[in-house]
């Protein structure tokens, strides 16, 4: 019996013009009347996955920042994974001094705090994701409690060989091309799949009764972890391979379809 149901968002939950439609959205809806749990899981931060739930008009548990922080539907926090903030701040440093066309970006909690709002990656990652960054210098930023995520942005020729590279200066920290133009990084460890292991154990339900929706390779240990893992069809070959089940796309009500069987 399902009783939880984590699903990815980008390229997953919500479609090419960044929505969820409304199959996915009713069937969503009947999941939750039916005791079902949905819990979105995110590389993005709360704030900007909460507009996009609430065009489901329900109210759900968040995992953030790739499982770096879980958070109750109240925004009780069940665990937090942060990173060192002084590594944070030193690898920005490096970032400004020696790469300047690459914009950082820092999140905490739920806030974003950019280098310079007028720059053209970060007004565009505004428009997407409906949030407004903090512009702010990075002497400012030393006493923040805690940084759940660093993103990089640029353009993808500077980003490739600056990912191989900042992989070799900080070994300890994760660090992930998570598209060509953005590099995610994050304290060690912090994956999907543990996130929602830890999550499921809140509730007290066992992982096999849990299913999850993904489409990309950080999804992959995610959809490995739950009792079932399904994979959107627009989803690369090789996680498509590796999971087996395969589901449509997310511009085809591919979540919608796979809850049917369960409702």
């Amino acid at each position: 019996m399902v009783k939880i149901i984590f699903s990815d968002i980008d390229g997953t939950l919500i479609n090419s013009d960044f929505k969820v439609t409304e199959k996915t959205k009713s069937a969503i809806g009947q999941a939750i009347n039916q005791g079902m749990t949905f819990v979105p899981v995110s590389a993005r931060m709360p704030e900007a996955i909460k507009p996009i739930i609430d065009t489901i008009g329900i109210k759900t548990p968040i995992i953030s920042y790739n499982g770096a922080l879980v958070q109750t539907e109240d925004d009780e926090t069940i665990t937090s994974s942060p990173m060192e903030t002084e590594i944070a701040l030193e690898l920005c440093h490096f970032i400004q001094k020696n790469h300047p066309q690459i914009a950082w970006n820092i999140y905490s909690y739920h806030d974003w705090y950019g280098m310079d709002r007028s720059n053209d990656w970060i007004q565009r990652e505004e428009e997407i994701v409906g949030v407004l960054s903090h512009e702010a210098e990075l002497s400012a930023l030393e006493d923040l409690e805690a940084v759940h995520k660093v993103l990089l942005m640029g353009n993808p020729d500077l980003i490739a060989p600056l990912e191989i590279s900042l992989k070799e200066l900080y070994p300890d920290l994760s660090i992930a091309k998570s598209a060509p133009y953005f590099i995610e990084i994050m304290a060690q460890g912090i994956r999907k799949g543990e996130a929602v292991k830890t999550f499921a154990d809140y509730l007290s339900v066992a992982i096999e009764d849990t299913i999850a929706f993904g489409d990309n390779f950080n999804d992959l240990d995610m959809l490995q972890t739950v009792g079932k893992g399904f994979v959107m069809s627009n989803g690369p070959k090789e996680v498509q391979d590796a999971i087996g089940n395969i589901t449509a796309d997310h511009n085809h009500d591919g979540i919608a379809l796979v809850l049917s069987d369960y409702l």
